[in-house]
């Protein structure tokens, strides 16, 4: 795979060269024939294994290979026929063509020592696992302390004096419900909040007559947990999507093809551009979810 990837990247960087001299027949590398493909992965293999292979070396690699093939000198390249104004002796090349060595040569010891890609892949996979196994174990320890502290009055009390017989919090996404007259103690933060509304006054405790919704169990801490809960898990799953995106976006064409069908069971169009399949598959992810 990261000879592969190699070879993909000397292939850009000679386009571009070779556009920077007028040549616009180079397509990219999605759109390359095979044999094109397979002519610059020797390349890459022929460096990988000589790593002291001069530029005049890759030059004689190349010349050999073409010769195998068939091919000829001709001063346009034509596919077809097998002709390369490249198939001279390298002493022969022009200097403009000589760089194109230079530069392949160059570009492969540069980047040969770059993770795979494969690898970046499974240590991405593996950072989503470590930070979900922290999210649980935080979400754990969040749930105990909120059980060991259900029946401990804490923070400030303020007590529900609106006609509903059953009011649900859901302007501050804190799930607390309230029986008519139900004192629970909050957040300070929260408190703040709710008291700007008149269904809700703080609650001084005068005497022990207090009413049974008064006296009832306060659980305030285990339900204000269990929002906090929710809502740690909502961040955390759109953060998972979120790297799984940025996961996709340093796939290939072909990768994306098989990501998209093993995962989602989607079939993409190979016709289209790298940068259409990301966006089909980053819809998938934030459709589907991160299976």
């Amino acid at each position: 795979m990261k000879t592969l990837a190699i070879a993909m990247i000397c292939h850009g960087i000679n386009a571009a060269y070779c556009q920077s001299l007028g040549d616009t027949s180079q397509p990219a590398w999605d759109d390359a024939p095979d044999w094109q493909k397979q002519s610059i992965i020797a390349g890459v293999e022929m460096h990988i294994a000589n790593p002291d292979a001069t530029p005049e070396q890759s030059h004689e690699a190349w010349y050999k290979q073409k010769e195998a093939e068939g091919w000829a000198y001709g001063e346009v390249k034509d596919v077809e026929k097998k002709l390369h104004p490249c198939f001279l002796p390298y002493d022969e090349l022009p200097q403009a063509q000589k760089a194109k060595d230079y530069l392949f040569r160059s570009t492969v010891h540069l980047v040969k020592n770059l993770p795979d890609s494969e690898d970046y892949l499974a240590l991405s996979a593996e950072v989503i696992s470590l930070r979900q196994k922290a999210v649980d174990q935080k979400n754990t320890a969040i749930v105990t302390a909120a059980t060991a502290t259900t029946t401990i009055a804490s923070g400030v009390a303020i007590q529900y004096v609106g006609n509903k017989s059953l009011f649900k919090d859901h302007l501050y996404n804190s799930a607390l419900t309230f029986t008519t007259g139900q004192v629970r103690n909050v957040t300070s933060d929260l408190a703040t909040k709710l008291l700007k509304h008149p269904e809700f006054k703080l609650y001084v405790a005068e005497s022990d007559d207090s009413t049974e919704s008064e006296q009832a169990v306060d659980d305030t801490a285990a339900v204000l947990a269990n929002a906090q809960l929710e809502q740690e898990k909502k961040d955390q799953e759109q953060t998972a999507v979120l790297d799984e995106i940025d996961v996709v976006n340093q796939m290939t064409k072909d990768a994306l093809i098989e990501y998209a069908y093993n995962k989602y069971q989607q079939k993409l169009n190979k016709q289209n551009s790298v940068a259409t399949l990301r966006t089909q598959v980053a819809e998938f992810v934030h459709q589907f979810g991160v299976v």
